[in-house]
């Protein structure tokens, strides 16, 4: 086509329906919680002229029967963290008729494939910035992201980001703003963090190379500069592909605090301009037809806390379980382990297991959101039908997270350990 109106008359409708139902017990006297939402997003993608295309989408979300998620617990005093986040975390009243702007861009492909450019809002899947795709809707942002593959094989990719719609929420945030979007914890000196008033930022910056060093060996480096406030560079090697019998996966977190233009106040600081934290983690899997196991550790220095907002996507590391994190702590030894069965008959299900020794509760300077040691155990089940049910899927999710040390008050514990969360999750997607 060539004229703007075949362009447009002859995109493409595309989709998806969700229902999330969610339930949290906590064990002792704290409250119980459960949610129940439906919604999706409804968008259209123009045909491409000349490589380049038009796409918009939205997004809503309708509370069908959820809990009072605007009291507080009465016994910890302490807000909901599971359920808030199929809505908008920032006005607990606002459960029903959410809406949202999820994609507003501009792409471009090159005729030869190997360049692509993106401008406008957009998901992006990186191990610092992805969806997190738990809740409602995905994690979101707003900027110019590009990629390129060399001749040779080489793949570049990286841009600028300037806003961002955190999953749980309902609006897009400049990027200084929406580091606070979500609870903070506490600062290195033990007071409530109070750097979301006080950052400002021309962005994020973010970069990435992909070089196949040998037949099976792959090596990755990425590093995000979130301007004025801090940077984080990791460096990961992959051994042996995808499918192979053995492989194994290491990878390497560097981060510092930015050069600061302003106060020098470290108590206002996301990361005190003194302090920097290193993060390893490491991977063996094998693969045994359809069921394969992994083994993951990883380790946290106690040089400082690994920092990066949650509101921008989920921990990069190997050791990582669904519902909780360990951003925002230092001195971290995490072990788990995976064992995945996948059938061509759309079953997938994973069974995990995960053991992580936490710095102590009162160390503010390497535990930021109080956060006990803790083992967790999950069954993560899903199916896609096929067939006249092409694009359906449902997974359902049972996990507990038990403490390590059992002399804890019903506020330590609270939403953290001792604990059972359970989802089931429709999704329709065409």
């Amino acid at each position: 086509a060539s004229h703007l109106y075949d362009i447009m008359k002859q995109g493409e409708l595309e989709g998806r329906f969700r229902q999330y139902n969610m339930l949290t017990v906590n064990n002792g006297a704290p409250s119980d919680y459960h949610a129940v939402a439906f919604g999706g997003t409804l968008g259209f993608a123009s045909q491409r002229w000349h490589g380049a295309r038009f796409k918009l989408s939205g997004g809503y979300t309708f509370d069908l029967a959820t809990s009072d998620l605007t009291e507080l617990d009465p016994i910890t005093g302490v807000a909901n963290r599971y359920e808030i986040g199929l809505y908008d975390v920032n006005d607990p009243r606002h459960t029903n008729d959410l809406a949202y702007l999820h994609e507003f861009q501009i792409d471009w492909i090159a005729r030869n494939g190997r360049t692509g450019l993106v401008i406008g809002k957009q998901e992006i899947n990186s191990p610092f910035l992805n969806p997190q795709d738990g809740r409602m809707h995905p994690s979101l942002f707003e900027g110019i992201w590009a990629k390129h593959r060399t001749a040779h094989g080489t793949a570049l990719q990286g841009g600028w980001f300037y806003r961002v719609a955190p999953r749980g929420s309902s609006e897009w945030y400049l990027v200084d703003e929406s580091m606070s979007v979500f609870p903070v914890g506490r600062n290195v000196y033990g007071e409530g963090a109070q750097h979301g008033e006080h950052l400002r930022s021309a962005g994020i910056f973010v970069g990435s190379l992909k070089q196949r060093l040998h037949k099976n060996v792959d090596l990755t480096v990425w590093n995000l500069h979130t301007e004025n406030v801090f940077n984080s560079a990791l460096v990961q090697v992959d051994a042996g592909g995808r499918d192979a019998k053995w492989s194994v996966s290491g990878m390497a977190i560097k981060q510092d605090a930015a050069h600061y233009r302003g106060g020098t106040n470290d108590s206002l600081l996301f990361m005190p301009q003194s302090e920097s934290s290193w993060a390893f983690s490491g991977r063996i899997r094998n693969v045994l037809g359809k069921f394969r196991w992994q083994l993951n550790y990883t380790r946290i220095t106690a040089h400082g806390r690994y920092l990066m907002p949650r509101e921008w996507g989920r921990d990069p590391f190997f050791t990582f379980l669904p519902r909780e994190r360990n951003e925002g702590a230092g001195d971290v030894h995490a072990a788990s382990l995976n064992l995945i069965w996948k059938a061509k008959n759309g079953w997938r299900i994973q069974v995990d297991g995960g053991l992580y020794q936490m710095p102590e509760l009162a160390d503010a300077r390497l535990n930021k959101y109080a956060m006990p040691s803790y083992t967790q155990f999950d069954v993560n089940a899903q199916y896609q039908f096929d067939g006249g049910w092409k694009g359906l899927a449902m997974q359902l999710l049972v996990l507990t997270k038990l403490p390590m040390d059992g002399d804890l008050t019903d506020r330590q514990s609270i939403h953290k350990v001792d604990m059972l969360h359970a989802d089931f999750i429709i999704n329709y997607v065409f």
